[in-house]
């Protein structure tokens, strides 16, 4: 009999009576995921059962872990009635009472079948949804700039003397890889919401992390013993080792910055429009995975330096990109951040977007000192994210106070610099070896990033008149407020009740990463309408309000405590799409061969039955209705940062990345269908009138 793995068929033939068998292993290996970071990287980073954390440290960061409670697996029932909820204010009774046949069958037919398969999986793991997470992300074949990967920009400096572009990226960069030592020996304070502990383990997945493309699905590399950084410089990449040599300190300022300034005066050599242009090998981490793919492959097997160079990215603690450009305004710093400029020069490229590799977590530094960070965030999420950045970035202004010492631990020739001691530059620059295909390719890729980016706008917001003191003086929740501000904003504007989407922090679950709260609640939808009535009192439109605020707190907390439709039925979904791909390929292999499908094998056929009506709610129009998300709200709440963002959901879709403090509102606003600045603008005047409303009221 011919059998087959998730990627195809196998033409091997066991025998008959180990057919069963076979089938029942290889189903297992094929429905649930495999891509993610190595399970050996560190003991208790993704144990199978949840009760045999192997913490046996004296430290801070992961004393808790073995405490915190497994995540709970929301029942089919439950899922698929909330599911009916969320898409209740975004149809038309024609449409519902389609979904709700969908919904029914399902429950009657596959889901049942679905969720016990999963329900298997969740009672040998850690957590159900984390290697799903995972592999949305490594699974998916789209670009990540501009798509998954997220950025910051920091507050300004408020000393002038410190903007100074290596002053800066030596501060951060020494804050930095402080942070990383934290993690690696347990130092890092254990992170707290509320006086509950925070999982911390995707802390350990920050430093020292690669994407690694692959046809089926990229993979995450880790190396938890690196020492060094790579520093990208007008497209050329450099090696600087960050830990003196026999310690697991950090290097000092002051070799350090000499480095750095030793990179920079070494990139500006090049010439801007050959040399720099050609070799920037980063712009391939912006193509989708298969080509990049594809590639690296080339790079590696065309010469032997290649691959060391790969392997000294990949094992890099971090990339710091030093980009020679100045941004006057926030938006420009913002988009400087996401993807870089889209910049040329006698026809030639030459702006930052070239000056990175998205496949890792970047800090990103400007000449005129603006910087901010760029995450690559398969295995993390904002909340790590932002708490590491901003104490990256507080602590390197409170490094910078310090007065500055000399490396009394260098080795080599001293030198005297400016009337400082150090010692001289470390640093290697890595050369590629190129052939001719990966020219072309390099090529090709410059062209789809400008295209992308030009496709791309982000506008940010400052709106000084009022922040959390009032909108708690008035009785409402800052995030619910803002929440229902944007669905207002947007019916007022298009005419139309479209999906939202806000992520939920669950990291005080084992393993925990993110659910999702589908803010177009029927509530939000009538607030919305009563908002844009010319007919309703500026007291019902208040009451619409509070009702609407109040929908919002209560579907949040029940998301917070696992209680979300979303994650559940999207892997459930992930089960299902697999389920039906490997009957396929085994009933078609089968035939071939001429071998009756074994039983377990015909299990699966359930899904595929051609008499089956098909309503499955996989591929009824209410799941692509409620998916495609058109208002993705995310409140990044912290005084340090200047901005926050990540690209839109979909074609026609915002997302907007928020921070509301206590005298005013700051947000940027990321799309796709040339309305940033409009959408923009429509906040703002809801944020207005509302204020008017309520001190009226």
């Amino acid at each position: 009999m011919a059998s087959s793995t998730a990627n195809g068929p196998v033409t091997s033939e066991p025998a008959p009576e180990a057919a069963d068998s076979l089938a029942t292993t290889v189903t297992a290996a094929a429905l649930f995921p495999k891509n993610g970071p190595d399970a050996s990287a560190r003991s208790w980073g993704h144990q199978t059962i949840v009760t045999a954390s192997a913490w046996n440290g004296e430290g801070s960061t992961f004393i808790a872990q073995q405490e915190l409670p497994k995540q709970p697996l929301p029942s089919l029932q439950s899922s698929c009635e909330r599911y009916l909820t969320a898409l209740e204010p975004l149809q038309s009774a024609e449409e519902r009472l389609q979904t709700e046949a969908a919904v029914k069958e399902f429950l009657n037919g596959d889901g049942p079948i679905l969720q016990a398969q999963l329900k298997r999986y969740d009672d040998g793991h850690a957590n159900w949804f984390e290697h799903y997470c995972y592999e949305s992300f490594l699974g998916d074949d789209s670009p990540v700039v501009l798509g998954s990967n997220a950025f910051c920009a920091f507050k300004e400096d408020s000393d002038p003397s410190r903007r100074d572009q290596i002053t800066r990226a030596t501060a951060l960069v020494r804050s930095a890889v402080a942070f990383s030592q934290a993690i690696r020996q347990d130092r890092l304070p254990l992170d707290k919401f509320r006086g509950v502990p925070q999982c911390m383990n995707q802390y350990w997945w920050l430093f020292g992390v690669a994407r690694v493309p692959e046809d089926d699905g990229g993979r995450l590399r880790m190396d938890p013993d690196a020492r060094h950084i790579v520093v990208f410089c007008r497209g050329q990449a450099y090696s600087v080792n960050v830990l003196k040599e026999g310690s697991q300190d950090v290097i000092s300022e002051v070799a350090l910055s000499q480095s750095l300034q030793a990179i920079v005066d070494d990139a500006g050599t090049i010439s801007r429009h050959e040399d720099a242009t050609q070799s920037s090998i980063g712009v391939l981490t912006t193509e989708n995975q298969r080509v990049w793919n594809r590639c690296r492959k080339l790079l590696v097997h065309h010469g032997l330096r290649n691959g060391r160079n790969m392997s000294i990215i990949d094992s890099s603690l971090f990339a710091l990109c030093l980009d020679g450009n100045t941004p006057q305004n926030d938006p420009d710093i913002c988009m400087n951040m996401l993807c870089g400029t889209n910049v040329h020069e006698g026809g030639v490229q030459v702006g930052t977007c070239l000056n990175r590799w998205y496949d890792k977590l970047a800090i990103i530094i400007c000449k005129n000192g603006a910087a901010g960070m760029n995450f690559e965030h398969t295995c993390t999420d904002g909340s790590v994210d932002i708490k590491m950045a901003v104490d990256i970035y507080e602590e390197s202004l409170a490094n910078q106070s310090k007065p500055r010492t000399t490396d009394d631990n260098a080795t080599g020739q001293v030198l005297q610099v400016n009337g400082t001691t150090s010692s001289p530059p470390q640093f290697q620059k890595l050369r590629w070896d190129i052939p001719k295909d990966v020219t072309t390719a390099l090529q090709t890729a410059t062209k789809h990033l400008e295209s992308r980016i030009s496709a791309h706008q982000l506008q940010t917001l400052h709106f000084p008149d009022y922040g959390t003191t009032f909108i708690k003086s008035a009785g409402f929740s800052p995030d619910a407020f803002f929440q229902m501000v944007l669905q207002a904003a947007y019916y007022s504007t298009y005419h139309q009740i479209r999906s939202g989407f806000e992520p939920v922090v669950t990291r005080h679950f084992l393993h925990g990463r993110t659910d999702v709260v589908r803010t177009t609640t029927s509530e939000a939808a009538n607030f919305a309408r009563t908002f844009a009535s010319n007919a309703a009192s500026p007291s019902e439109k208040i009451d619409a309000l509070r009702a609407a605020t109040a929908a919002h707190g209560a579907l949040s907390k029940r998301c917070a405590a696992g209680g979300s439709h979303h994650r559940h039925l999207y892997v459930l979904q992930q089960l299902w799409k697999r389920r039906r791909a490997f009957f396929e390929a085994n009933a078609l292999a089968a035939a071939e061969a001429g071998v009756e499908i074994p039983d377990a094998l015909k299990e699966l056929g359930t899904t595929t039955d051609s008499s089956s009506s098909n309503k499955t709610i996989f591929t009824d129009p209410g799941w692509s209705q409620l998916g495609t998300t058109v208002l993705m709200g995310s409140n990044v709440d912290n005084p340090s940062l200047a901005y926050a963002g990540f690209g839109p959901a979909s074609a026609e879709g915002f997302t907007v990345v928020y921070t509301i403090r206590a005298d005013h509102v700051a947000a940027s606003v990321t799309c796709r269908n040339g309305e940033a600045r409009r959408f923009a603008g429509a906040i703002e005047r809801v944020l207005r009138k509302l204020r008017g409303m309520l001190e009226g009221s």
